[in-house]
């Protein structure tokens, strides 16, 4: 989860994410209805600002007008590149539409780590009530 995070048949990583991306890429597109990669570039943004800035331990979630919001930590927004990337992300022709940003600093500090971001809880329309 450090470098790569997926909702869905969506799957927002780095560049160089993994070992053999393109073949794997390949086969997950051929393998999954409607897959599709955003891959972050290598020239935008480095592999290193990318963990520093905990980009990819960010949630991306399902809107209900089938869109998806990319939920972050506060570092992506003071980091110019991550973030410029992000803001160009937001123009390109893909499912992410919306962008919200979070200070966990607080709650890694008292040990909840970056992946704090990542709890996720599915109720049903009642227990939403």
């Amino acid at each position: 989860d450090v470098i790569a995070v997926s909702n869905r048949q969506v799957l927002f990583c780095h560049q160089q994410a993994f070992a053999r991306q393109a073949q794997l890429l390949a086969n997950l597109r051929a393998r999954v209805n409607g897959f599709m990669a955003i891959e972050v570039p290598a020239t935008q943004v480095s592999v290193s600002d990318a963990v520093s800035t905990y980009l990819f331990n960010s949630q991306l979630l399902s809107r209900d007008d089938g869109s998806m919001m990319l939920v972050l930590p506060q570092e992506c927004r003071e980091h110019a590149g991550v973030w410029g990337y992000l803001n160009e992300l937001l123009a390109a022709d893909n499912p992410i539409s919306e962008l919200k940003v979070f200070d966990l600093r607080e709650s890694m500090a008292n040990g909840g780590g970056p992946a704090c971001l990542r709890l996720r809880v599915v109720l049903t329309e009642e227990e939403r009530r």
